[in-house]
């Protein structure tokens, strides 16, 4: 298997709305370190040091990209770059994961880049620790309107640090991803609607979204509701050719395809594991010591699975 990688997305829409902003306006993790090393360790050649336990086998999220004229490029990719190092807060000190950030920085750019990037990180580590130490007022009302609130803060003191021209570069589709939920959550808490009105609105919001940002809505949903009609026709006796013929009408013969071939992973998964219960299940009841039972159970973990996808197995065994 390949290198996880961290995830660093925004949740979006609805139930989400509030996770959207609060993420958001996250600060900086308390300091409470844990027992890893504070200086970054040697790293193969080639390959950029993973000094945080944390971040065993994965891959840094984001990007750091020079414009044609060798400029830094400003981009969202950026932060998620920054924010993948500054997951490590706790386990590192500061100053430990700054220069993780410049070693990644100028493994990537060239040095008139890699400067105007490091000093961009620099700003944002400062402007997260200021954001850190804030105590904004909890306002009364509605949640929408605490969020809101925050926001607010959260903007006034980013300017602090960075230009508009910056802010709008590095941040400017979580702000409007913010104020999209934030305009839905005020329709969801208006008093005055009832449930008709409120959907209402919520569609007309929709319709006013640019045809990118609604496919890109639709399409988590588009995947369940494909899932629920092959899960139907499998239950009315339906075949997986008529699963596969469904599925091509609906996208195109090639994602059909993609998705088969994930129900036959998952078949896989599910036979292998049916298979590990029940030898585990007969080891249990074998003659011995606890201790020689224990032991051929660890064996037949480590015979059948992978330890990445031993992970998974506690879901399975109870």
């Amino acid at each position: 298997m390949g290198a996880r990688q961290l995830p660093m997305t925004w949740a979006a829409g609805g139930v989400a709305a509030a996770a959207l902003v609060v993420i958001g306006l996250q600060r900086l993790p308390a300091s409470t370190p844990r027992a890893v090393d504070a200086a970054p360790g040697a790293a193969p050649a080639g390959q950029r040091p993973l000094a945080a336990t944390s971040l065993a086998g994965t891959t840094p999220g984001g990007a750091a990209v020079a414009a044609p004229d060798q400029s830094l490029r400003l981009d969202p990719g950026l932060i998620r770059l920054f924010d993948y190092w500054l997951t490590t807060v706790g386990e590192r000190p500061l100053p430990a994961i700054r220069a993780d950030v410049e070693r990644d920085l100028d493994s990537r750019l060239a040095p008139p880049a890699a400067r105007q990037a490091k000093d961009l990180s620099a700003r944002y580590l400062a402007f997260k620790t200021a954001l850190k130490a804030q105590r904004p007022a909890r306002p009364a009302g509605r949640s929408v309107d605490m969020l809101r609130a925050g926001l607010r803060t959260l903007l006034a003191l980013r300017a602090a640090y960075f230009t508009d021209a910056e802010s709008q570069a590095l941040f400017g589709p979580q702000d409007a991803e913010a104020r999209d939920a934030l305009a839905r959550m005020a329709i969801e808490q208006d008093p005055a609607l009832d449930p008709a009105q409120r959907a209402q609105r919520l569609a007309g919001f929709d319709a006013r979204l640019p045809a990118g940002v609604r496919a890109e809505r639709e399409a988590p949903l588009a995947v369940v509701r494909l899932e629920e009609a092959a899960q139907k026709i499998r239950a009315q006796g339906g075949s997986e050719d008529d699963v596969y013929r469904m599925r091509a009408a609906a996208t195109s013969p090639e994602a059909a395809n993609r998705l088969a071939d994930l129900d036959r992973d998952e078949a896989a998964w599910k036979a292998r594991i049916a298979a590990y219960l029940a030898q585990r299940a007969a080891l249990r009841s074998a003659p011995g010591s606890d201790d020689a039972r224990a032991a051929a159970a660890v064996d037949l973990r480590n015979r059948l699975f992978t330890p990445e996808e031993q992970r998974r197995l506690a879901a399975y065994e109870g």
